[in-house]
């Protein structure tokens, strides 16, 4: 805050330096002598004396020994008059500029008022241990205070990614090293790491389709031009893909829960897929975002660990078993692509948030994550259970299938349905649905909603059925 006569100062300066870009002050223009214009404005000498240095500093006046202060000769007689602002994006952004604006990044209804209600693929903010985290976060606070001033390693802290490491071991059969493993912030950066390094502009790619929206978005903001590739109750068609784009440089998969439908690719088309890359000197983006979720069978190891030649690039976060506002996810990188990685993060971001980091570095080694997911399993089951029969006892204009893992459930709707005018139907009933549209890359098989479960509290579940029926019903599907 300005002290009193610090404001005073700034008023003289401003309004003079206004008299001089206004061209009321023109160039050449003797100033009044200090004392004078003090008396005339009501301030101390010393007030304008400083205000005068202050327009000699920033090149508006120039004082001559014995003379005075002079408006600086080099000054246009009036400011230039400011350009009218663009009115539209198109006007302000480069082509390229409006090609990324216009790339889908998600189907959900964000800030639309619906609410977390049947919202998919985010956990539940009422099962964050916030009291677990809270202590480890103020831990961290006072280990970190003299590191503060430094920026963290752009690889991802030492002691994270070596607990990330023993995670992977533990729960996915992933044996990674440390050393491979660099930190981003989500899934979603180190796709978009990916591309960027491995893809050039007009290189073809492998995307499911239907699959992820933001991860189809992140090959297209790179440049990349997607191929729609079948994918159904086994996941992906690699011989489609291989039919359709032989010498595709990249293919992104969830081998073990596909985006939205769930297929799992089993041993046989995993193997296939590797081989492919193999042959073809192509990439392979695993993403395993939610692979924690697995409700019918046993867990699916990542295809990763069948990978013997480093062709692929292993995907994960903690968005889902923790929470998507935390920014943390990872990528298991083959060896020898280690360091550009580590450098596009110093150029894009210089790294991901090292007090973030450190705490859930510590909340892994106290054992509290493993708990954890186990009690976010456990409920998430219970919510998954209730709002599938709610589903389906309620809904009669739609039927709800539930996919075996992850955190959200597909009602396929009539091919007659307008599907739009379902989604703005039951977003007006408070429901935070997505169109199945959304999800395909080239055109839709089946019309259908999609819908989270794991932020809908089990009490809720018969009413976001009923809200369901009534808003397709009150758009004429069903009748």
């Amino acid at each position: 805050m300005f002290l009193p006569d610090q404001t005073r100062q700034h008023a003289v300066f401003e309004r003079l330096r206004q008299g001089i870009l206004t061209g009321t002050l023109p160039s050449g223009t003797r100033l009044p002598p200090t004392r004078a214009l003090a008396q005339e404005l009501g301030v101390a000498r010393q007030t304008v004396v400083l205000a005068y240095e202050r327009l000699s500093a920033e090149g508006y006046v120039r004082a001559r020994t014995g003379s005075g202060t002079y408006v600086a000769p080099d000054l246009p007689d009036a400011a230039p008059s400011p350009a009218p602002a663009p009115q539209t994006a198109a006007q302000a952004l480069s082509a390229r500029g409006a090609l990324l604006s216009a790339i889908p990044a998600s189907a959900a209804a964000r800030g639309s008022g619906s609410g977390l209600l049947l919202a998919g693929g985010l956990p539940a903010p009422d099962l964050f241990p916030s009291r677990a985290w809270a202590r480890c976060a103020a831990r961290v606070l006072q280990d970190f205070a003299g590191e503060l001033a430094s920026y963290p390693p752009p690889q991802g802290l030492r002691v994270l990614r070596e607990q990330i490491a023993a995670h992977l071991a533990a729960t996915r059969g992933l044996v990674a090293d440390p050393g491979c493993i660099v930190v981003t912030a989500g899934t979603q950066q180190a796709l978009r790491t990916a591309a960027d390094l491995l893809l050039d502009p007009g290189d073809s790619v492998w995307v499911e389709d239907p699959g992820y929206i933001a991860g189809r978005g992140a090959l297209l903001a790179s440049g990349a031009v997607p191929i729609a590739i079948p994918s159904g109750p086994e996941g992906m068609d690699i011989a489609a893909g291989i039919r359709l784009a032989p010498q595709a440089r990249l293919a992104l998969v969830a081998p073990s829960h596909a985006t939205p439908l769930g297929g799992a690719l089993p041993i046989g088309q995993r193997l296939a897929l590797l081989d492919w890359a193999g042959r073809a000197n192509a990439w392979v983006l695993e993403d395993d975002c939610d692979s924690e979720f697995r409700w019918e069978g046993r867990p699916l190891p990542p295809l990763a660990s069948l990978d013997t030649a480093g062709r692929v690039i292993y995907c994960g976060t903690f968005s889902k078993t923790l929470a998507p506002a935390l920014r943390l996810g990872f990528a298991v990188v083959p060896a020898p692509l280690v360091a550009a990685f580590v450098r596009l993060r110093t150029l894009t971001d210089r790294g991901t948030d090292a007090i973030g980091q450190a705490t859930l570095a510590a909340f892994m080694r106290q054992g509290l994550l493993a708990p954890h997911i186990r009690r976010m399993r456990t409920e998430y089951g219970r919510r998954r259970t209730a709002v599938l029969a709610a589903m389906q006892k309620h809904v009669r204009t739609a039927e709800p299938f539930a996919v075996p893992g992850g955190l959200h459930m597909v009602a396929r709707l009539p091919d007659s349905a307008d599907e739009a005018a379902a989604v703005q139907a039951c977003r007006a009933a408070g429901l935070a649905v997505a169109p199945l549209r959304a999800y395909y890359a080239g055109l839709p098989t089946m019309k259908g909603l999609v819908m989270g479960f794991a932020a809908t509290p089990t009490a809720m579940a018969a009413d976001c059925a009923r809200r369901m029926d009534a808003a397709l019903r009150s758009i004429g599907i069903g009748d």
